[in-house]
């Protein structure tokens, strides 16, 4: 049992800086889109690849200065997470977290081959993809028929 909600404790979602001890809480939509998600897998353990970021540590892994992961004292409660389970390839996490109502207005972020999806609560919708380069780009119009 997590201390957040029924499978997540604010542990899995800090910094992995080591030093800020940020974020100091997670906005209940994300918690609930999560849940949501997990559901929808069977019930099978999501994983938090990275969830909160504290400036320096966002700077030191190559983040968006826009991020929404990014958290600090004046912003400590945590709007993003990247998240993975076992046994479902990130495509499949992408179009599942676009049927959680959470997610219909926030940022679902695709990582083709790397097994995680991104997910926010940021309040407008936005999707994107990173391509093999390294490059973000729009969802490309035939990715829904493949």
């Amino acid at each position: 049992m997590g201390d957040l909600s029924a499978h997540f404790s604010l542990s899995e979602f800090r910094c992995k800086c080591g030093k800020c001890g940020l974020p100091t809480g997670v906005n209940p939509a994300l918690l609930d889109g999560l849940e949501t998600l997990r559901g929808m897998a069977g019930d099978v353990p999501l994983g938090v690849n990275s969830g909160g970021r504290c400036p320096q540590h966002n700077r030191a892994v190559g983040g968006s200065i826009w991020s929404q992961h990014i958290v600090n004292p004046q912003k400590p409660v945590l709007d993003a997470a990247d998240v993975a389970i076992r046994g479902f390839g990130s495509k499949q996490l992408f179009l599942m977290a676009e049927q959680i109502p959470q997610f219909f207005v926030g940022g679902i972020g695709y990582y083709p081959g790397k097994g995680f999806v991104h997910v926010d609560v940021r309040g407008r919708k936005a999707r994107w993809m990173r391509t093999a380069d390294g490059q973000y780009k729009k969802i490309p119009a035939d990715f829904y028929r493949a």
